[in-house]
C-alpha cells in the first residue's frame, strides 16, 4: 500500500522537521543529502504545501519548512496526501463499489493506525550534529570536492632513476 513517493515524502518530512530550528532549506541542498532529483522533490514538496504540511517563502534565504507543530503532524497526515485508500478506491460514477476482501481493509486499518500513532517529533532528529548547515559542509562557494593529487609512478628525473635502483 505504502508507494516510494510517500517513503520519500516522509523522509523529506522528517529531514525538514530536524532541520526546523535553522530555517528554510532549499531543494538544492535537500537534494544531495536525500539523494532525489530536484524536479521530484518539487513534486513532493507541491503536494506537502498543497495540503498545508509544509509552508515555503521565495527568494533569497527562501525554502521550505515544516508548517505548525512536529507533535502535532503524524506519519499518516504525510501518507495520506500520496496514497489512495480503498475507501476511496472506486470511482464516483461506478454503481457499485467493487468487493473488497477483509484482509484488505484489514490491513489498511492496521497500516492507518500504526502510522496515525507517530508524529515527526518522534523520529526528527534536532541534535546539534544534524543542525550543522550544508554551507558549512560545502564551503562558502559550493565547489565540488577537489581530486586526489595525482602522483606519478615513474622516476621524475635522471636522478631518482638511479636512486630506485
Amino acid at each position: 500500500m505504502i508507494s516510494k513517493k510517500t517513503i520519500n515524502a516522509i523522509e523529506v518530512c522528517v529531514f525538514l522537521a530536524g532541520r526546523r530550528n535553522v530555517g528554510y532549506v532549499t531543494t538544492t541542498e535537500l537534494s544531495p543529502r536525500l539523494d532525489l532529483s530536484i524536479s521530484y522533490l518539487e513534486n513532493i514538496l507541491k503536494l506537502l504545501k498543497d495540503h498545508k504540511i509544509v509552508t515555503s517563502m521565495k527568494g533569497p534565504g527562501g525554502g521550505y519548512m515544516i508548517q505548525g507543530d512536529v507533535s502535532c503532524i503524524s506519519m499518516w497526515d504525510i501518507a495520506f496526501v500520496f496514497e489512495q485508500t480503498l475507501d476511496g478506491a472506486h470511482p464516483a460514477d461506478a454503481e457499485k463499489p467493487p468487493k473488497l476482501a477483509s484482509y484488505e481493509l484489514g490491513l489498511e486499518h492496521v497500516i492507518k493506525d500504526t502510522l496515525s500513532k507517530f508524529t515527526l517529533s518522534d523520529f526528527a532528529d534536532t541534535s546539534s550534529a544534524v543542525m550543522k548547515s550544508y554551507a558549512q559542509e560545502m564551503g562558502r562557494f559550493h565547489f565540488k570536492p577537489l581530486a586526489a593529487p595525482f602522483m606519478p609512478k615513474a622516476p621524475n628525473s635522471v636522478f631518482q632513476l638511479h636512486m630506485t635502483f
